[in-house]
């Protein structure tokens, strides 16, 4: 397939409705949305056991509450938050404003109201905005781009992730979109395109499917403007810089690109959870373990942001008593169906440049075990520190200070400086701890150079609230692509976004739902995608499942 001579009708159709999408005000294009809302709710069943099935879990089972909340609730989530900001004709008012310690803004967003203040249980979510840049939003409205198609390379993982970049390229890039299914993921196209159906019939979004020669040719094709993909940055640079390393290397030094066309990406990240010291009681261990444990097994470990770097204090009275909590919470967690192409080859091979690691989950044919490497140095082996894991693995490194004003003062820089990718970090404190040295806190959340933060809860968050933007902390570049470049969700539309901060309690009165073992997440994402398509009975039913998650 050569993208020069083939005619490719999906890009055809959208490249004649693109003026026509761009002619539509902010208001006009939320019927669509609304209705995109009730589709995702009357499909969701078929979404679910569709992602159950292409991941091997039980759709009656636990696990699949996961695909309801990162599924078709994760989708309905930003819908909701676009048809806020397109009511707000695309500059939506924020609650509140603040201002860091390094001067630049922060838009405080969640909660916007007090719908949002009972659903999320003292979850807060901020973004922190470029220093010496405006507080602007919504450019593309303003000041809209050439008509042009985004084609978008859909990632194999997370099931809604492909229809949230696309829906960004309409709502935030104004421009229309072809969305390619990653092929793992592609027994959902029939589904998505029900979904999309009042875009799709409008012209305004194309679903496809294909191997990666198609991608290829979609992405080079003279009728697409713009390249958008979430993925791996090996097959970034294969894109953009070439199909061989040597080819790549001869290119990079000519500054000669093999796609030439304006490319955001996602790429992942070697995730840290930072977990200053302190002193907590039995059930607080208990909790934080479970927390760290369930950063690592979502999604059986399959997640660009999964945890894979924990970063304790050797100080710290309690680090052993923790990593036995962390380690009883793995041992009592089955071992899942590694479903993604590659896992138990890359993880075999890790195992054998750590053969410390200890193994707590007994051995399965076609799983991976829970695995956690304690006590690297912050010197060792770097592979660990420099290349995503993508599986079950969590590695341990206790840095050589005694305490909390220490271990701040040392943790940002180990991991800005030693671990690869600037897509996301947690930072685990107590109340207490966080009191005494609130200052230091806020100082390293500055410092941080991550695109999203988490303050007690895992990152993936910042994620799954829909708001926030998600994508690397700026600065990377074409030649040296890192965790990517450009954001997406942003349902704020910030032209110039630096960081989202997203804060939690310490310790939730109810089970978080990110956390593993949640007894009644398929009830809670139902109730909530009722509540988010006007059903204001299913509070009943959110309480209940919250109260019994």
């Amino acid at each position: 397939m050569t993208p020069s001579t083939t005619t490719l009708p999906e890009l055809e159709r959208l490249h004649q409705q693109a003026g026509q999408w761009q002619a539509l005000s902010p208001r006009q294009r939320i019927p669509y949305l609304e209705a995109i809302k009730a589709l995702a709710r009357r499909h969701a069943p078929e979404w679910v056991n569709i992602a159950c099935d292409i991941k091997g879990i039980d759709p009656e089972g636990r696990w699949a509450g996961e695909e309801w909340t990162t599924g078709p609730l994760g989708l309905l989530l930003k819908l909701d938050h676009y048809v806020y900001a397109l009511r707000h004709e695309a500059s939506p008012p924020v609650p509140r404003w603040r201002t860091a310690p390094t001067g630049q803004a922060i838009a405080e967003i969640l909660p916007r109201n007090w719908q949002e203040r009972w659903l999320w249980f003292g979850v807060k979510a901020e973004v922190w905005l470029q220093p010496d840049q405006p507080t602007s939003q919504g450019s593309a409205y303003r000041h809209p781009p050439p008509p042009g198609v985004a084609v978008v390379l859909g990632a194999g993982n997370i099931t809604s992730l492909c229809l949230a970049d696309a829906l960004y390229q309409l709502v935030v890039a104004n421009r229309v979109a072809l969305l390619k299914m990653n092929p793992l993921l592609a027994p959902l196209t029939a589904c998505f395109r029900k979904i999309c159906a009042p875009l799709i019939e409008a012209g305004f979004l194309e679903i496809v499917t294909g191997d990666a020669a198609m991608g290829e040719a979609l992405c080079h094709h003279p009728l697409t403007q713009h390249v958008h993909m979430t993925g791996s940055h090996h097959t970034y640079n294969r894109l953009v810089w070439g199909e061989t390393a040597a080819e790549q290397a001869i290119r990079k030094a000519r500054q000669q690109r093999k796609l030439t066309k304006p490319i955001t990406a996602e790429l992942g990240n070697v995730t840290p959870l930072l977990v200053v010291p302190g002193e907590w009681t039995e059930a607080e261990l208990t909790y934080q373990a479970r927390q760290v444990a369930s950063a690592l097994v979502h999604n059986a470990g399959f997640n660009c942001i999964g945890a894979q770097i924990l970063v304790t204090a050797a100080g710290w009275s309690q680090r052993e008593a923790f990593l036995k909590a962390l380690k009883a919470q793995l041992q009592a967690i089955p071992p899942r169906p590694a479903y993604y192409p590659g896992a138990i080859a890359r993880y075999e091979s890790f195992l054998a440049d750590y053969p410390q690691a200890t193994i707590l989950s007994p051995a399965v044919e076609g799983t991976i075990p829970w695995t956690l490497i304690e006590g690297l140095t912050p010197t060792a082996n770097p592979r660990i520190f420099q290349e995503e894991v993508f599986c079950g693995l969590l590695a341990e490194v206790p840095l050589p200070v005694p305490d909390a004003a220490a271990y701040l003062a040392t943790a940002v820089p180990f991991v800005n400086e030693r671990l690869w990718g600037t897509l996301g970090c947690s930072v685990i404190i107590d109340p207490r701890t966080e009191a005494d040295h609130g200052e230091r806190l806020e100082r390293a959340i500055a410092q941080l150079r991550y695109g999203s933060i988490a303050i007690n809860a895992w990152v993936s968050l910042a994620y799954g609230l829909g708001c926030t933007p998600w994508g690397a902390f700026p600065g990377h570049t074409p030649a040296a692509i890192g965790s990517g470049v450009g954001v997406v969700h942003n349902s704020f539309l910030f032209d110039y976004p630096q960081k989202a901060v997203v804060r939690v309690p310490f310790r939730l009165g109810v089970t978080p739902p990110w956390f593993y073992g949640h007894r009644t997440l398929p009830q809670l994402a139902k109730a909530v995608m009722d509540i988010y398509t006007g059903h204001p009975l299913a509070w009943f039913s959110l309480l209940g499942a919250a109260l019994r998650g």
